[in-house]
């Protein structure tokens, strides 16, 4: 009889401290404790906040589930917010798919994914995999698509999205007011081009 393995679809993320390596070497003790300190501190309450399980952490880095796709993402935001007053920054990566249980831990082609995705990622990014984007509630996460990735050991290239940061924002606050700027310069550039029309129809102007 085939042996029973316990699987099933979840949300997989990653998050981890961006140059974790560099920044500790010129560390003491008490210093990389309270750097961990701080690190865990801010991270597990949001986890649970957004229902996620922490399965375990190796050195800096986490490996978190999630039921939900949504709350998975939006975990990502709330991170990188309370990150951002921080002088170390993180990365976040996130991938659905299906995962096997094995002895109080995951493994599978997903947890693989979603490590790989981990490395696109920049300091202060959110990076997640197409499977999250169809799952998760597109009303409530803003996000840019960054195309087909190769990624280091998986066999196909896999389709990347990246939540919009901050500067993303704002960078795309200034663009919607350069075109509305250019709008209103167009719409009184007609207006005046008609009033002159108009000025010259009424007093029977005739063009040389």
């Amino acid at each position: 009889m085939a042996r029973h393995v316990h699987s099933e679809i979840l949300t997989v993320m990653f998050i981890d401290m961006v140059g974790y390596t560099s920044t500790t070497q010129d560390l003491n003790r008490e210093q990389l404790s309270e750097l961990i300190s701080t690190f865990d501190r801010i991270c597990i309450p949001i986890f649970h906040h957004y229902h996620g399980s922490v399965l375990k952490k190796i050195g800096d880095a986490y490996l978190i589930t999630f039921r939900s796709a949504t709350d998975a993402v939006l975990c990502g935001i709330a991170l990188q917010k309370e990150f951002t007053h921080e002088p170390v920054k993180i990365r976040v990566a996130i991938h659905t798919g299906e995962v096997v249980h094995r002895e109080n831990d995951i493994y599978g082609h997903t947890v693989n994914t979603a490590a790989r995705i981990e490395g696109v990622a920049e300091a202060g990014e959110i990076v997640f995999s197409e499977t999250v984007f169809h799952a998760m509630n597109k009303n409530e996460i803003q996000y840019v698509h960054l195309g087909l990735k190769r990624l280091k050991g998986i066999k196909h290239p896999v389709r990347l999205f990246r939540v919009l940061t901050r500067d993303d924002l704002k960078k795309k606050q200034r663009r919607q007011t350069a075109q509305r700027i250019r709008g209103f310069i167009l719409w009184i550039f007609l207006l005046a081009l008609a009033a002159f029309f108009a000025y010259l129809l009424s007093t029977d102007y005739i063009l040389p």
